[in-house]
């Protein structure tokens, strides 16, 4: 039986293949079997499918290598618009993948702005977009890295052609992420994971792996931590040496601190005030400004860097009733840290020297501080526990309403699957499943990755969950490709 010029099966199944082909074959009196060396997917089966998905499978990677070397030179090139069908099979193999189509795929990578390891958050801050509570819902480092070994080896077979991208076309005032980020709703402070033995994997882990398995930077956002949590002082120390070298910091879009009214203790210390508390209101506001300047403290070998962000938000001028958490609360807040700041790096200068060791280490050290907090975000919106937050205190603001915007958005991706026309991203969850964002709303997907722990995971807040995006919308025959 001929199949064809470099292959050919006889009747004692004996089979003459290339000696370079990276496979080792193991045959029997029913069946083949190619097994892999070096990367290559398995094939096996009867003897004549098994040569046939082979040399297939060759064929799609001589294909895709012509591909990549006439597209390396135009970025306008989208990965959504290479025929899936033509290459589908090319994820052969890979676990973290398994059931799922290349369409599949494609549309999960476009966009993909979030894996997240861990779910959940204690700060309890109450605007919060993400309607964060306490979970201890977490991937396994194994997990984790079955992702990234996953789309690390298939970008390989696709000869690095760039699978995530930000690949739609946009107008320049459109928000584009440009990261997959490690956390939805929880605080990366406290993000980190174990492994099957128990070893736990930070941060520093976490983008790492992330940064070599997939070529996409994270961002690292935190809210501070109690000083006198010894581990968390000693993890955020740790990130502050870490990331003062430019080579590590680079594995990231930008390290923030979030420094607003919204924070648990500013609104506990509201409602003390208005209740006529003002000692208790005066007591919690202390202890958030300590909490927001031992944190200053802490990263200052990062104030230096251009990616080190200080994250500054309150109500604007036009919300009425917002006394508590306005731009002049803000403002007050501001100088208060400012003040602390100074007392801590005088005290460093006069004591340990830890980061102060001159007189012009402090004041280049404040001038870089007071650069990092001249700026007052004041662009909210409804997500999360704002509306709920605004409504316990009377607060009035316009805020854009949601509902009308969505029902297109829906539409237009039953209508269009892969090709639909909103910017928008992907998150995985810890779970596997993956979703449909923009922050202001989730749409489910049928989509999920083949983990080891499938359980379920807290509900996403803004979930539209009538909003299905099934694997027939996703799988819809191709209107465009390149072939």
């Amino acid at each position: 039986m001929q199949v064809n010029n470099n292959y050919t099966l006889n009747n004692n199944c004996g089979i003459n293949i290339p000696q370079n082909n990276n496979l080792r074959l193991v045959y029997n009196k029913d069946s083949v079997c190619f097994q892999k060396t070096a990367g290559t997917p398995s094939f096996q089966g009867n003897p004549l499918t098994a040569i046939k998905d082979y040399i297939h499978y060759k064929k799609l990677r001589f294909y895709l290598k012509s591909v990549s070397e006439q597209l390396k030179d135009k970025p306008e090139y989208q990965f959504r618009n290479l025929s899936m069908e033509y290459i589908e099979g090319i994820q052969r193999d890979i676990k973290v993948f398994k059931g799922l189509s290349m369409k599949d795929i494609q549309y999960l990578s476009e966009n993909l702005h979030v894996i997240a390891v861990k779910r959940g958050c204690t700060n309890m801050c109450g605007y919060c977009y993400a309607d964060a509570k306490p979970s201890n819902r977490e991937m396994s480092w194994e997990d984790f890295t079955s992702i990234t070994g996953g789309f690390k080896e298939l970008k390989k077979r696709l000869c690095d052609l760039p699978i995530f991208g930000e690949n739609m076309h946009h107008n320049k005032s459109d928000t584009i992420y440009k990261t997959t980020e490690l956390f939805y709703d929880a605080d990366c402070i406290g993000l980190a994971i174990k492994d099957k033995k128990g070893k736990v994997h930070d941060f520093r882990d976490l983008v790492t792996e992330l940064y070599d398995g997939l070529g996409r930077r994270s961002a690292f956002d935190t809210s501070g931590w109690a000083p006198q949590n010894k581990l968390l002082q000693q993890r955020a120390e740790d990130y502050a040496e870490y990331f003062s070298k430019q080579e590590n910091m680079n594995k990231l879009e930008e390290f923030n601190l979030s420094f607003n009214v919204f924070n648990a203790s500013n609104v506990a210390a509201e409602r003390a005030m208005r209740a006529g508390d003002r000692e208790k209101a005066y007591r919690l506001r202390e202890k958030y400004t300590d909490k927001i300047a031992n944190a200053i403290f802490t990263f200052t070998p990062l104030l230096k860097n251009e990616k080190f962000n200080i994250l500054t938000r309150s109500f604007g001028l036009q919300a009425k009733n917002a006394e508590g958490f306005d731009v002049p609360t803000m403002i007050t807040y501001i100088k208060r840290v400012q003040e602390k700041v100074k007392a801590l790096y005088e005290a460093d200068l006069n004591g340990g020297q830890k980061y102060i060791k001159t007189p012009e280490d402090l004041d280049k050290n404040l001038q870089l501080l007071s650069k990092k907090l001249e700026r007052i975000e004041t662009g909210l919106n409804s997500s999360g526990r704002m509306l709920e937050f605004m409504k316990s205190f009377g607060i009035k603001a316009p805020m854009q309403n949601h509902t009308e915007s969505t029902k297109i958005m829906y539409q237009d991706l039953k209508e269009n699957g892969r090709y639909h026309r909103f910017i928008a991203h992907k998150l995985i969850d810890t779970d596997g499943r993956v979703y449909h964002m923009d922050y202001a709303r989730f749409f489910p997907t049928e989509i999920q990755l083949n983990l080891e722990n499938k359980t379920p995971t807290p509900k996403l807040a803004n979930l539209r969950e009538n909003c299905l995006i099934t694997s027939e919308i996703i799988n819809a025959p191709e209107k465009i490709w390149l072939r």
